[in-house]
């Protein structure tokens, strides 16, 4: 089992948890550094990907295990239509097969990106959270996570949670939509 960090500074550390008398113990894997602020990252842990955001730059994606060392390859960049820094959360939602989606918060246009999860992480659709129903909408995303488990009625398909940033005169607050309205898996 991993654990991975990511800086303000642009680096990214590795680390192996394991059981050591009774408790967890850790040690650094592997470690490197990308240009500038790293903010989300992801794990897939069917296909063996790790996704970092380097935020005024992009999406990176790198081997998952520690052996695959630095190398990566740029799945998507700031200023390419569907990319406005700054890039934040990364999340998974897991499909069939190998199937199914990257989801990514675009802070710097209030938008959300979603990308295949298999191959060269084809660009599907970006998306936004708007007011409805009494509820504001959704804007400068941080966090967001994704599950395709059915969570009973309301999320029978899974749910795509997003953290909303401004709330009309309140705390931050996050937003949960039903997947279904967003992917098909």
């Amino acid at each position: 089992i991993y654990y991975f960090g990511t800086s303000k500074s642009g680096e990214v550390e590795q680390w192996e948890l394991f059981e050591s008398n009774g408790k967890v113990d850790a040690k650094k894997a592997r470690n490197f550094k990308l240009g500038s602020v790293v903010e989300g990252c992801v794990a897939d842990d069917e296909l063996g990907h790790f996704y970092v955001s380097e935020e005024a730059v992009g999406i990176w994606k790198f081997g998952a295990e520690p052996e695959t060392g630095s190398e990566h390859t740029q799945v998507a960049k700031v200023g390419d239509g569907h990319l406005f820094a700054d890039v934040e959360g990364l999340a998974i939602a897991y499909g069939k097969d190998g199937a199914g989606y990257l989801m990514v918060s675009s802070q710097g246009n209030h938008t959300y990106v979603v990308y295949r999860r298999e191959g060269n992480n084809e660009f599907v659709k970006k998306f936004r959270i708007g007011a409805g129903g009494g509820v504001d909408g959704c804007e400068e995303t941080d966090g967001i996570d994704v599950t395709t488990a059915s969570l009973g009625p309301a999320f029978p398909h899974g749910v795509f949670v997003v953290q909303d940033g401004f709330n009309d005169k309140g705390n931050q607050n996050f937003k949960l939509v039903p997947l279904q309205t967003i992917v098909k898996l």
